[in-house]
């Protein structure tokens, strides 16, 4: 595969049909290419959602990266090959494509040799980035390590073993794979949460054992729990989050906040700071009948956390939160004023709760903990996805940024963080 310098993902069965697809598209677009049509069934699968099979594109997207793109994409559609859904809305809103399901398969990998077609790929890659980079102003600390990223030949089979549940899911680690073998490397950040995005943080977890930087594997320094870690701010210290909260009326439900430490706000804490929380609701749910696995768990301690201020309908769902509030009953009516009403945009209804926690979250890893890792470790290799740190396990300071990251933490949630380092398990 080193010999190529870009790959195009085609469906299995979509590459058993393109003679018929070429022999009637040749005939309706003037000056055909088989490799322009390549590309735009590539795009369609390169840009695939994680666990989906489907992607918002827009039309000036294709026709950037592929002369009249729009119409083999039209010609597609036609054949009934790819699917169009959903509405569009200049500024808010795409088509959605997703390939038909009769041709929903794993993706093929195929080289591109086309000169002419890669050089239009990379000067379009390269425009798009730029227009792009205001949104990434001062992290150059970690784009320079990004652009160096590469992968060790060993995931092509960690794929092949560990992604065989469901093609979306086989087809997400294919494509994500293969942005980093094509070098195509992006990164910018939301203007929601703050949170860097990045090929690192879209790739699956596991996956992340596989990246090099300068031949070098990487330890992904993970906070455990970030979320309700951060969540215990809200009990000891409101008044520190009003300066990420969106919303006057937020900042006012800080301001006024008076919490008593009661016993069962005591004990939060006490199993959160402790890494404790996910196994004593395992167990209290255990004990009402609902038998959860820990990863199970997790997710319905989330949604107590986070879901909307209302009994849910789902049983199982319903089941935990009854287990939550009745060892949290302090707890859950404090998080309920931070989560607040259904109604309005995403930073009044439900989700501000957890919008406000990434904010907090981006803020102690992106402008302190990477700031800081530049300025007295300078070049050490730092990359973030999202809640955790990516550094060199051999060459670089890998003791010395944990112990930056315990302290920047301990500063600022007043507890110490449990942190996993899943350096030493990289193969």
């Amino acid at each position: 595969m080193k010999e190529h310098k870009y790959y195009q993902l085609i469906p299995e069965k979509v590459l058993i049909v393109l003679p018929g697809i070429e022999s009637v598209m040749r005939k309706d677009i003037g000056g055909f290419c088989l490799d322009n049509l390549k590309q735009v069934i590539h795009l369609v699968a390169y840009n695939t959602r994680k666990d989906k099979n489907d992607t918002q594109l827009k039309m000036s997207y294709i026709k950037r990266y592929v002369a009249q793109g729009d119409k083999y994409l039209r010609g597609l559609i036609s054949l009934g090959i790819v699917d169009r859904s959903g509405y569009y809305k200049p500024g808010y809103s795409s088509y959605t494509y997703s390939f038909n399901k009769e041709y929903e398969s794993k993706y093929i990998s195929i080289p591109l040799t086309n000169l002419k077609l890669i050089r239009r790929i990379k000067e379009t890659r390269n425009k798009i980035r730029k227009e792009a980079s205001y949104s990434i102003r001062d992290r150059s600390d970690q784009t320079i390590y990004i652009r160096q990223l590469t992968l060790d030949d060993g995931y092509i089979d960690f794929i092949e073993k560990n992604y065989t549940s469901t093609v979306p899911q086989y087809n997400y680690a294919v494509s994500s794979t293969t942005r980093i073998i094509n070098k195509d490397f992006y990164y910018k950040v939301d203007t929601t949460s703050y949170r860097f995005h990045s090929n690192v943080t879209n790739l699956p977890g596991k996956l992340v054992y596989y990246l090099r930087v300068n031949g070098e594997p990487l330890a992904n320094i993970d906070v455990k729990n970030c979320q309700p870690y951060l969540s215990i701010l809200v009990l000891t210290n409101p008044k520190k989050l009003i300066e990420f909260a969106h919303g006057q009326e937020l900042k006012s439900v800080f301001s006024s906040l008076d919490i008593k430490h009661t016993a069962d706000i005591k004990k939060y804490i006490s199993l959160t700071v402790n890494g404790q929380l996910y196994e004593y609701l395992m167990n209290s749910m255990s004990r009402e009948g609902l038998y959860l696995d820990r990863e199970a768990t997790k997710k319905q301690v989330l949604r107590a956390l986070f879901a909307p201020n209302r009994m849910p309908m789902d049983p199982i769902n319903r089941k935990a939160r009854e287990v939550f509030i009745n060892e949290f009953p302090n707890v859950h009516m404090i998080f309920s004023l931070v989560r607040g009403n259904l109604k309005g945009d995403k930073f009044t209804r439900h989700s501000r709760f957890s919008i406000l926690l990434t904010r907090v979250e981006t803020h102690l890893i992106l402008e302190v903990i990477v700031k800081r890792i530049a300025r007295e470790l300078p070049g050490t290799i730092v990359i973030t996805k999202h809640d955790s740190v990516l550094t060199g396990i051999y060459t670089d300071n890998l003791k010395e940024v944990k112990q930056i990251m315990i302290e920047e933490f301990s500063k600022f949630a007043g507890y110490p963080p449990r942190l996993k380092d899943e350096g030493k398990d990289y193969r």
